[in-house]
């Protein structure tokens, strides 16, 4: 029996205390590990050509930016011993996470969390309440402050 434990990263430093909690909580023998990064459609750039690139800068570099942060993530994780995949999404990062939790039966989801103010609460409602209110697997949350985490 698999026991898919996803790790939702965004590309930030806190990333780095997110691969740290796999690495205490999960057992390279018994946790495949997949490690997800959504991107937002409009900086999506997967069905277009080089061309098309070179016309959309921000865009590039936010695509660019994501395929480093996950595949430097999946590395991290295979020299630790991990059997490790990764996949870059577009959309909505919480329908991101609960389509992949859903689709691979993840045995745990483990994410970061964001420090917002009441206000940034009130106006953008954290991601992670969000996901642990879809899914029917245990989330794991870092709520660490990122300047706080040492890398992995």
């Amino acid at each position: 029996m698999t026991r898919t434990v996803l790790i939702a990263i965004d590309g930030s430093s806190a990333c780095h205390g997110l691969l740290e909690l796999a690495r205490q909580y999960c057992r390279a023998e018994v946790h495949p590990l997949q490690v997800v990064l959504a991107i937002d459609s409009a900086f999506a750039l997967s069905e277009i050509g080089a061309y098309e690139q070179q016309e959309f800068p921000a865009a590039s570099d936010e695509q660019r930016h994501a395929e480093q942060a996950l595949h430097s993530a999946v590395q991290q994780l295979r020299a630790l011993g991990f059997d490790a995949e990764g996949r870059l999404v577009q959309g909505d990062p919480v329908t991101a996470i609960v389509s992949e939790a859903r689709r691979l039966d993840c045995t745990l989801i483990i994410m970061g969390h964001r420090h917002l103010n009441r206000l940034g609460r009130l106006l953008d409602p954290s991601i992670s309440s969000k996901v642990i209110d879809q899914v029917s697997c245990p989330v794991l949350v870092d709520s660490r402050q990122p300047e706080r985490l040492s890398p992995a």
